[in-house]
């Protein structure tokens, strides 16, 4: 639980949260350990936690999205230093989408999956009942789901912030370049999802999956998505063909990896948690239900989406193996 529930907690007094001690609670143990002892309704590890200040949060995302737009300009401004070497670079709006896709979409979903690499311990029981195909019975217990559901952990704190943040700026740029009001309506639907987990707070165990793993495949889908006629630079494939071939490689392997084979799994786990968690009649629950409903419809929402883009990527795979098989 990361909601401020508890005043009796002492909080960092930071007013920007740019570090991983940032998020720390001063009065919670370091070690897991020291709270096994205790009973659901007196452990701090699940109930009445606070994570750092509201108005922290605010101000830090307020200076991150201003980082974004410092590192978009001066990415124009060195592609803009390189423009001799191909027309294609000579067009403003050319240097602007490729400033976009590279300065802000992929560098902020990079820090959000480097995030959940560095914190990967949080859900390591997850990680390790994955890799033994579901049969280690002594890993995510049922009954365990308490824990999971409305544990705070500092890492899953930070992550979800930085998601946001990416929300908050891609959001603008979308509007700004137009792309349409269907990708509108997902920056603002992700962005809500993201702060539901920060305000109330919930469901960090599983923040590190969706928010960072799951991030991977979408990061390297934004490097791609400068090769797209409609979105990206139209003719840079022809300027780098080998480049665009590997970013497609590496973005299908990713996608099954993280998408197909990754997402069924630690969703099935969500919703388990997630339905028991809502079930429950305990106050600390109950003030979270709402956002625990939103996400049980977004997770089946974009699950299925997943196969839709299964599709897509095949048909643009035949595409684009007709095309270098026939340059001509």
């Amino acid at each position: 639980m990361c909601g401020p529930d508890n005043p009796k907690l002492k909080r960092r007094a930071a007013w920007l949260l740019l570090t991983h001690d940032s998020f720390v609670i001063d009065d919670l143990p370091d070690k897991d350990d020291e709270a096994k002892h205790m009973t659901n309704d007196k452990n701090p590890y699940i109930h009445g936690l606070g994570g750092p200040s509201l108005t922290s949060h605010i101000l830090t995302v307020s200076f991150y999205v201003a980082v974004l737009f410092l590192l978009e300009h001066l990415t124009r401004l060195f592609i803009a230093q390189y423009a001799y070497l191909d027309p294609i670079l000579e067009s403003e709006h050319n240097r602007g989408v490729l400033a976009r896709h590279i300065a802000v979409d992929f560098v902020s979903l990079f820090v959000c999956s480097l995030l959940a690499v560095t914190n990967w311990r949080t859900c390591k029981e997850m990680i390790q009942h994955g890799l033994s195909y579901g049969k280690d019975e002594s890993l995510m217990k049922e009954e365990d789901f308490e824990e999971r559901v409305f544990k705070y952990h500092p890492g899953s704190q930070r992550l979800i912030m930085m998601f946001f943040v990416y929300q908050v700026k891609n959001g603008y740029d979308t509007i700004i370049w137009g792309d349409g009001i269907e990708f509108v309506l997902h920056h603002i639907f992700a962005g809500a999802a993201a702060w539901g987990g920060l305000f109330p707070g919930c469901l960090h165990f599983y923040a590190l999956f969706y928010f960072g793993f799951s991030e991977i495949s979408t990061a390297i889908l934004c490097l791609l998505a400068n090769f797209d006629p409609e979105f990206g630079v139209a003719g840079l494939e022809k300027v780098f063909p080998k480049t665009k071939i590997v970013l497609a490689t590496l973005f299908v392997t990713s996608f099954i990896v993280c998408r197909l084979i990754m997402w069924p799994f630690a969703t099935y786990h969500l919703w388990r948690d997630t339905v028991n968690a809502i079930k429950m009649d305990k106050p600390h629950a109950a003030v979270r239900k709402g956002y625990m409903y939103v996400i049980l419809v977004c997770s089946a929402g974009l699950t299925l989406i997943q196969f839709v883009f299964v599709g897509m990527i095949v048909k643009t795979g035949k595409e684009e193996i007709h095309k270098f098989m026939n340059p001509l």
